[in-house]
C-alpha cells in the first residue's frame, strides 16, 4: 500500500490528518443503542468513537454492534435497555494526525477494523475509515494538496 500513500517523485507522504473526518460526531457511553443507531444513519457513518464520562475515547461503535446489540437472543438483554457501553467495540490502538496513511491503513488490517480515533495527545481529533481510504486509492490522489482540492480546501 506504501505506492499508493507516497508520491514516486516528490516523496511526499499522505498523513491520517490529510484524509480523517474533522469535527468527529461522537457517542456517549450511556447513550440507548436507538438513538445512537439514529446518529450513525443521520450521518452516513458506518462506526463512531464512544467517550466515557470524562471525555476520553473509551471505544467505537458500528453498525454491527448497534444491529446486535438490538437482536440479542439474550433474555436478560431484552427486559433492559441496552446502552451503546454493553456492545461498542474496545478502541484500536489511537494514531496520531502525523502518521503516515500507509501505517494507519496498516493498523486497521492488523486489528481488523473499519474506522479508527485520530488522537492529538489526549485530544479526539478525527476518525480514519476505510471509505475514507478507498477514496485516495479511487482518485489516485498521491499528495496531500490533491486531496484538499477534492476537499475544496485550500492547498
Amino acid at each position: 500500500m506504501d505506492d499508493v500513500q507516497t508520491d514516486a517523485v516528490t516523496g511526499v507522504v499522505l498523513t491520517a490528518a490529510d484524509v480523517m473526518s474533522s469535527p468527529v460526531v461522537t457517542v456517549r457511553a450511556d447513550t440507548p443503542i436507538a438513538p445512537a443507531a439514529a446518529l450513525l444513519a443521520s450521518h452516513g457513518f458506518t462506526a463512531a468513537p464512544v467517550l466515557g464520562r470524562d471525555g476520553n475515547v473509551v471505544g467505537m461503535v458500528t453498525e454491527a454492534d448497534l444491529v446486535r446489540g438490538r437482536f440479542s437472543s439474550d433474555a436478560a438483554e431484552a427486559t433492559t435497555a441496552v446502552l451503546v457501553d454493553d456492545v461498542m467495540t474496545p478502541p484500536p490502538a489511537a494514531l496520531c494526525p502525523d502518521d503516515d496513511l500507509a501505517d494507519v491503513a496498516a493498523a486497521m488490517v492488523a486489528s481488523d477494523v473499519r474506522s479508527v480515533p485520530i488522537m492529538d495527545g489526549a485530544e479526539l481529533v478525527g476518525v480514519v475509515t476505510w471509505r475514507d481510504l478507498l477514496r485516495v486509492v479511487a482518485r489516485h490522489e498521491r499528495t496531500p494538496e490533491q486531496v484538499r482540492r477534492r476537499r475544496g480546501l485550500r492547498a
